[in-house]
């Protein structure tokens, strides 16, 4: 049958939720369904986000969800891949790929752009796709983050 590609909707999200919390068990996180689904389904009602769903038959099998924003420095816009999972029974079998391939589709049709994405230092395999993909390792700028909650 083979992987298919679409993109999700507000109403969609139920679908795909398990595979979200999955990725939020992944990096230790605890949230409540209910706040993930109203969450999720808030950003893409508001076209702050857009998500692509990779599924084969009714599974879903992983999910990549980008942030939009814009480049003051290219006068483009940049879209931000926070989130990229796929389950553990669909991995090495080109999904991610194929999902990455499509946000990069995506950011094209629209005019072109950047897409930004950051990975852990160890997960080499990720690193490895991102490189295969035309991705190119930050080497100019040092990221820094804050939070309001450890203000």
């Amino acid at each position: 049958m083979g992987i298919q590609l679409s993109i999700a909707t507000p109403e969609s999200v139920t679908e795909w939720l398990a595979l979200f919390t999955a990725y939020l068990d992944f990096y230790g996180v605890s949230q409540s369904q209910e706040s993930c689904q109203a969450y999720l389904s808030e950003r893409l009602r508001r076209r702050q986000a857009v998500a692509f769903l990779a599924s084969e038959g009714d599974a879903p099998r992983g999910f990549a969800l980008m942030y939009t924003g814009f480049s003051s420095l290219s006068l483009q816009p940049c879209w931000v891949l926070h989130d990229l999972y796929v389950a553990a029974e669909a991995r090495r079998q080109g999904v991610g790929q194929s999902l990455i391939r499509r946000c990069q589709q995506y950011a094209n049709d629209l005019g072109g752009g950047e897409i930004m994405l950051q990975t852990a230092h160890d997960n080499l395999g990720a690193q490895q796709l991102y490189q295969s993909l035309g991705f190119t390792l930050d080497r100019d700028f040092r990221v820094y983050y804050w939070n309001s909650a450890h203000s």
